[in-house]
């Protein structure tokens, strides 16, 4: 009540409430980022006609603008102060010119100045990034798998702040491994800094992956700029299913086995056929069987080939065993060789899913005979609830042959013993005279003369 009475008050002395406090300034554009030596475009304006358009830049002296006076450096933009537009261009930004831009417009029926504010970001580059990458186990930069590193990104001193993103290769790191980024503000110069924190728990697959932090800025060129480091893993030969099955090999031909190994450092390789042991580089004692050298395939993967210089029916009976070692384990693959073509379908499917878990040919028969008696048991307990057979039944009935008048049988349910009657029972007409042996029908039943 009390403020409604003061505003009525007001209205009825005629005081001008928007001359006390100032037009309301219409800004377009209040944030703006521009490159140095781009221009930067302003406009305020109230529905009024103006008196003047007053403008302060960061870097220049205060500049009094219409459609009759610019300079080099600033220039007046819009349809006019009759129209109630201050609007103004700065020409060729500069790094000078970073900061808050005013404009301050003067109405003849206001006392007070209207004043409009906008922020001009003109864009400074930031440095590279740097890339900080913590020791691993022994104290080097050299990991082993399993391992947890640690990392840390930082872009210093950009304007604005820069974003980040993180790759293993081109594959970004999932957001699970990196804490929330922090920014770092300068306000001497209105300059930022950004830094994120990495941690992964290391894997085989990472090796010789590079891990990047590539940072986005307009004031890059191309605005983009990464660091990136080489990830050194090392561990021991991977296991493989077994055994390995190689197909389509030709009597008569030359047939080469190979095995692809995942292993850092590359390991040491030797072939046993037949308990003959057979080095890299190097024949069996017969020279029909020659161990080549391991092929390096880049990121720890090496193929290691086995030359037969002519297959015959004996080679596809052999088992062929390659050991691969170094320093951080080792392991054996057995391989099979076969002269009938590469399996298709549910075969080629159980060798690639199911062998994948090092199971052979008898386990996958045991799993297939397994599977089948479940289903079995299944269908019969059904079966048996449907028909309510065996345990489903309801209980087993018993008969009382010996009632009170002999004339009707007392039935009486051998489970609850409360004498509720077994819904499921009938008495069977094969039963004669209380006998407990069932007669045939076809069978003559002897009776006294």
């Amino acid at each position: 009540m009390k403020l409604a009475a003061a505003l009525l008050l007001i209205a009825a002395t005629g005081f001008d409430i928007q001359g006390c406090w100032g037009a309301q300034v219409d800004v377009e554009k209040k944030i703006q980022t521009v490159l140095p030596g781009q221009n930067a475009t302003f406009m305020c304006r109230v529905a009024v006609p103006l008196q003047y358009c007053r403008v302060e830049i960061p870097g220049l002296k205060t500049l009094n603008l219409n459609r009759g006076i610019s300079n080099a450096d600033v220039s007046y933009y819009g349809q006019g102060l009759d129209a109630g537009q201050c609007g103004f261009v700065i020409h060729r930004a500069e790094d000078r010119n970073n900061g808050d831009v005013k404009c301050t417009l003067g109405i003849a029926s206001e006392a007070q100045e209207s004043v409009g504010t906008m922020s001009l970001i003109v864009a400074r580059s930031p440095k590279a990034p740097e890339l900080d990458l913590s020791q691993g186990t022994d104290h080097l930069v050299v990991y082993k798998v399993d391992d947890t590193i640690q990392a840390s990104c930082i872009v210093r001193d950009g304007r604005p702040v820069a974003n980040i993103s993180w790759f293993l290769d081109n594959e970004p790191i999932d957001n699970s491994e990196l804490s929330m980024p922090t920014v770092i503000d300068l306000a001497k110069e209105n300059l930022q800094s950004k830094i994120q924190n990495l941690t992964r728990r290391l894997r085989a697959s990472d090796n010789g992956k590079y891990l990047r932090c590539v940072a986005y800025h307009d004031g890059y060129p191309g605005g983009i700029s990464e660091t990136k480091r080489q990830l050194d893993i090392k561990y021991g030969p991977l296991p493989q299913r077994q055994p390995i099955e190689e197909f389509g090999y030709e009597i008569g031909k030359v047939g080469v086995i190979n095995v692809t190994v995942e292993a850092n450092p590359k390991p040491q390789i030797e072939w046993s056929v037949d308990g003959q042991k057979i080095r890299e580089g190097s024949h069996d004692n017969t020279g029909s069987m020659e161990a080549e050298v391991a092929r390096d395939l880049g990121n720890g993967r090496y193929l290691v080939s086995l030359k037969i210089a002519r297959i015959s029916k004996l080679d596809t009976d052999k088992e062929y065993i390659l050991t691969a070692y170094n320093d951080m384990g080792s392991q054996d693959y057995r391989v099979k060789i076969s002269t009938n073509p590469e399996p298709k379908g549910i075969t080629k499917f159980f060798r690639q899913h199911v062998y994948g878990f090092e199971f052979g040919v008898a386990s996958v028969i045991g799993i297939v005979v397994a599977i089948l008696f479940i289903i079995l048991v299944v269908s019969i307990v059904i079966f048996a609830k449907v028909t309510g057979r065996w345990c489903f039944s309801g209980g087993a009935t018993v008969i009382d042959y010996t009632g009170g008048d002999g004339s009707q049988h007392h039935h009486s349910d051998g489970i609850s013993g409360d004498g509720v009657d077994n819904p499921h029972h009938q008495v069977s007409s094969e039963y004669i005279n209380g006998n407990d042996l069932p007669i045939k029908k076809d069978e003559k039943i002897d009776t006294a003369v």
